[in-house]
């Protein structure tokens, strides 16, 4: 019994072996078997990674997918956390530098072809977001961007007060030969008072003893209107721009005065707006210039009452004046501030527009300059005064040249004496200047920008002035005289040019708006003119 129990182990340890052999044997035979075997034990064990992944803490995760490239694809510089090459996306995802990203929309793409510079999906400006990185290391440029700006301010700032400080060195040049020519001036009036001392007799003039007086007061226009008036020497009369009294034709013309008996004679429609300037021509004796608010310049025969021509403008004018070296050309200024030259040999048009950029206030006051080597404007042109600005303009081949003249506004009026080579400038009360003032000078030369003005006298002339009332020059033997109307007093002020005192004053009873001289066979007359009266004032 214990034999077969133990053969009966054996047979059955075999049997076992047997099969372990056999189930081997089948492994080794199938291949396909192994395979399956492994890719199952693969899974599993991404199964295990994957549990294991998601055991981890969510900032590890985070540390792990926030880092991100540090330097922008375009220009390959760091990206910074604020300015202009901060941190930006596309809708497509892609990370750029904002200043960068914007310059490729805008200037190296087309309008029709924006895209992203990576992926070459569409994009725009209004596609870019600003972004925030947890992980991004940035560069802190906030300081640096301030102090860049600050720089910037402090550039633009020692630009500005280096542009105002050579201003002020050219305006400092400018006094500075002013106050040079003022010392000269006076060491010659110091030199004439001298001689005056010394030799008393001789220097005194019955003209000085002599003062004007009324003579007559001759009524043009009941209805008022009157503006200007000048005066022809060789044919003896004066012209005064007046309303027309004729209800069926409105408008504006002149009248002319004889000389001989101070008698009205004929008028003569012009103008249908306002006439603001005549004047004669000094070559062409029976020509007259006239300029009014129709924006219309016209040229009259006054011996034929004919009208030879008429140009148009595109604006009111104000004033003008006929060249002081050739009798062909003449200026009007315009409203708007420009200056039209005109040549009466070409009547199709203007020859050239002069612009004042920095003033375009209206044109006042235009006055003859004739070449001459003691000027300022050696080579001849014209004076013009705007409102707010004065200007010499001097002829270059065949250009004008315009020079500001530094003195104060707002101006009235300009004339010019070519005997003593004196500009005579008007101006009214400012904020700075309570008086109404009346300014003789000498336009010395400067350079390419400006003139020095040489200042000889100032006559103060009450302390309002609204009317632009144009005074004159009165030639005399021994002296010269300024003639201007005070509204502040209600008269005609004289002042002597070469003492620089007044020495007459002649009540009026209504506004004086023009003035001028009246020589008749060596008689001296000043008229004046109201906006309804001529007043004459003979000397003696």
């Amino acid at each position: 019994m214990i034999i077969a129990r133990k053969l009966a182990e054996e047979s059955a340890e075999m049997e076992n072996r047997t099969e372990d052999h056999s189930e081997e044997s089948d492994t080794n035979e199938n291949p396909d078997i192994n395979l399956e075997n492994e890719a199952e034990t693969q899974d599993a064990k991404v199964v295990d990674e994957d549990e294991s992944k998601a055991k981890r803490p969510k900032e590890a995760l985070n540390d792990s997918d926030g880092d991100c490239d540090q330097s922008c694809p375009i220009c390959m510089d760091l990206w910074t956390s604020s300015g202009n090459h901060r941190l930006c996306c596309l809708r497509c995802g892609h990370l750029f530098g904002y200043s960068c990203i914007v310059r490729w929309l805008q200037c190296t793409c087309t309008s029709a072809n924006r895209r992203c510079p990576q992926c070459n999906r569409k994009a725009a400006v209004k596609d870019i977001r600003m972004l925030y990185a947890r992980k991004l290391t940035s560069i802190d440029t906030s300081e640096l961007d301030r102090l860049k700006e600050q720089i910037e301010n402090v550039t633009s700032e020692k630009n500005r007060m280096e542009m105002e400080l050579s201003r002020h060195v050219i305006r400092q040049k400018l006094f500075e030969q002013q106050i040079s020519g003022m010392r000269e001036r006076i060491c010659e009036l110091e030199t004439q008072q001298s001689q005056i001392t010394i030799y008393p007799h001789q220097n005194i003039s019955k003209h000085m003893v002599k003062k004007f007086h009324l003579d007559r007061s001759i009524e043009i226009c009941k209805d008022g209107g009157c503006r200007v008036l000048d005066y022809n020497p060789w044919f003896g009369f004066l012209v005064v721009s007046q309303k027309a009294t004729n209800t069926l034709f409105s408008g504006y013309g002149i009248k002319k005065i004889d000389t001989e008996k101070f008698q009205p004679r004929q008028f003569i429609f012009l103008h249908t707006q306002a006439i603001r300037d005549i004047m004669f021509n000094t070559a062409k004796q029976s020509m007259l210039l006239s300029v009014g608010f129709d924006k219309c310049a016209k040229l009259m025969d006054i011996n034929n009452h004919i009208v030879m021509h008429s140009y148009q403008t595109e604006f009111p004018l104000w004033s003008c004046c006929w060249s002081g070296d050739n009798s062909n050309i003449f200026f009007v200024g315009a409203q708007n501030g420009t200056i039209t030259e005109f040549d009466i040999r070409q009547t199709h048009g203007p020859i050239e527009t002069l612009e004042n950029p920095g003033d375009r206030s209206p044109v006042v006051s235009l006055a003859a300059v004739p070449s001459s080597p003691n000027s300022g404007i050696s080579r001849g042109g014209f004076v013009a005064c705007r409102l707010n600005t004065c200007y010499a303009y001097e002829r270059k081949d065949s250009k004008y040249i315009p020079k500001q003249i530094f003195l104060e506004g707002p101006f009235v009026s300009v004339c010019y004496d070519e005997k003593n080579n004196h500009a005579l400038i008007s101006s009214r009360p400012n904020a700075r200047q309570p008086h109404a003032r009346h300014i003789v000078c000498t336009i010395e030369k400067g350079n390419d920008e400006s003139t020095i003005c040489n200042v000889v006298h100032t006559f103060h002339a009450g302390n309002s002035q609204q009317l632009l009332s144009r005074p004159c020059y009165i030639h005399m033997e021994s002296d010269t005289l300024v003639a201007a109307h005070q509204e502040s007093t209600s008269s005609i002020s004289l002042w002597s040019v070469s003492t620089g005192k007044q020495v007459n004053s002649l009540p009026v009873s209504d506004p004086v708006v023009d003035l001028c001289t009246v020589d008749v066979d060596n008689n001296l007359f000043l008229a004046t003119l109201s906006s309804k009266k001529v007043r004459i004032y003979s000397h003696g």
